[in-house]
């Protein structure tokens, strides 16, 4: 059993791997595409875009983070994955409550709220995730992560906005495989973390990802203030892939976590400056998803998408308290299909989101947006490819909105060459980022909101040496 510890800054880290990961074939559960991981390893299928075409000959950029980054930040900081798409370029983590340590992830400056975070295509986190979702997340069960850097409205409606953050978890292989992961750090925070994968019969794997996450309250200086944050976390997280070998499989996934975080003054005392300031959050969220494909023909495939996320919230602002509950549901349907040349996905698709305060109802809302959207992607020649995508979708509150995406692919000898623009809109909610820190009582009630809608472009030039 190998064994690999490393000392950092933060503490101690001890990482035992139980079984040497066996990958054969892998099946994204997306879309369904067979690759070989070992024999293909600069081989990247993108299913973000919907297209399912290999990285280098998508039109729209894809940035991915492989999945040698995770693991040396998995081990540098298992507890969350903000540390992980922090050193991605045009992406930045900003902090928007220090009370309690919460952060939200910037796409090229904008707010995070305009970025959707997906699992495996699925928006388990809510359609607007909070600014502590991405502290809520362990990557130990992740493989890679896709980003897509600008209005993606048109692939995955109001909440891509400004982007895409896809997690696409690690796939159970011919062989039992197990890791677990113990950190220590010298401020007494603790993460301990499991992943357990094996093969049931050769059509069915599954996969189990736990954690348990604590950190105490730690005041620097003295203050009276807390400076860093205390927490209790928990998470679980199944998985089932099942591939019959003929062009049929399906994906599931059930996400359990409850955590309990304080901060503010410690314990309650009066600071030196004479005010007293308790900020808290209970938070439980549970969450399902599936994902089925099938072939229908040779050139055909069917696609369902589905996942329900519901999250409680107990919050408290000093004095002000609220509990609140977030709901986000999805249920989708899409053809695929390719003609030559030429790359199809249609499909119609269902979004809900709903928002209830027990002690601020005048904030409820409900947004529920059907909606059909499309891509198209034709190779014009071997150099030259192009990507048209959108999506129209039917907002209860705000209406129609059309999301346009064009993207262009040019690869003359050993330059690339990308550009794209695009349209996309955001229903807005009272979440912004300075509520985090100060929480409803402060916000005065909402009246003649419209939708926020944005054009973004892009251009990207790449050379590449054969040597290389």
């Amino acid at each position: 059993m190998p064994k690999h510890l490393r000392s950092t800054a933060a503490g101690l880290t001890l990482c035992a791997l139980l079984a040497a990961p066996a990958y054969a074939q892998a099946v994204h559960p997306e879309h369904g595409e067979h690759h070989d991981e070992e024999a293909t390893m600069n081989t990247v299928v993108v299913t973000t875009t919907r297209s399912g075409r290999v990285a280098q000959d998508q039109s729209t950029r894809i940035e991915t983070i492989n999945l040698e980054e995770i693991e040396e930040k998995a081990i540098m900081r298992p507890g969350n994955i903000a540390t992980l798409v922090n050193e991605t370029g045009g992406i930045r983590v900003q902090v928007t409550s220090p009370a309690l340590g919460a952060a939200n992830v910037r796409v090229q400056g904008l707010y995070g709220r305009y970025t959707q975070l997906l699992a495996d295509g699925l928006p388990l986190y809510g359609g607007q995730a909070s600014s502590l979702g991405l502290l809520q997340i362990p990557p130990t069960d992740l493989r890679r992560v896709d980003v897509i850097k600008g209005a993606a409205s048109s692939l995955y409606g109001g909440s891509a906005l400004g982007g895409v953050i896809n997690l696409l978890s690690r796939l159970p292989g011919d062989a039992p495989e197990g890791e677990v992961l113990l950190n220590a750090t010298s401020r007494s925070g603790q993460d301990l973390t499991g992943y357990f994968a094996t093969p049931v019969t050769d059509e069915l794997g599954t996969s189990l990802t736990l954690g348990l996450h604590r950190q105490d309250k730690v005041d620097f200086d003295d203050d009276g203030w807390i400076d860093m944050p205390g927490y209790e976390r928990v998470t679980a997280r199944p998985r089932l892939f099942w591939e019959n070998g003929e062009g049929t499989n399906i994906y599931a996934t059930l996400g359990l976590m409850a955590e309990d975080r304080d901060g503010g003054t410690l314990d309650g005392r009066v600071a030196p400056d004479g005010q007293s300031f308790i900020q808290s959050q209970e938070t439980t969220r549970i969450d399902g998803g599936l994902i089925a494909n099938t072939e229908l023909t040779d050139t055909v495939s069917a696609h369902l998408r589905t996942s329900a996320m519901v999250q409680n919230h107990e919050h408290q602002f000093g004095d002000a308290t609220d509990e609140d509950r977030h709901e986000s549901y999805l249920l989708e349907a899409s053809l695929s299909g390719d003609l030559n040349r030429l790359d199809w996905v249609l499909g119609i698709a269902y979004q809900s989101d709903r928002f209830q305060s027990d002690t601020y109802p005048a904030f409820d809302y409900t947004y529920d947006v059907p909606g059909i959207f499309g891509e198209v992607d034709y190779d014009l020649n071997t150099d030259l490819t192009l990507s048209l995508s959108g999506r129209l979708d039917d907002h209860s509150t705000y209406g129609t909105q059309f999301s346009p995406r064009l993207s262009v692919l040019y690869r003359p000898g050993n330059w690339t060459f990308r550009g794209s623009v695009a349209e996309g809109y955001f229903a807005p909610t009272p979440f912004v980022e300075e509520i985090e820190a100060a929480g409803l009582s402060r916000l005065s009630p909402l009246s003649g909101l419209r939708e926020e809608t944005a054009q973004t472009a892009a251009f990207d030039v790449g050379y590449r040496s054969r040597a290389l």
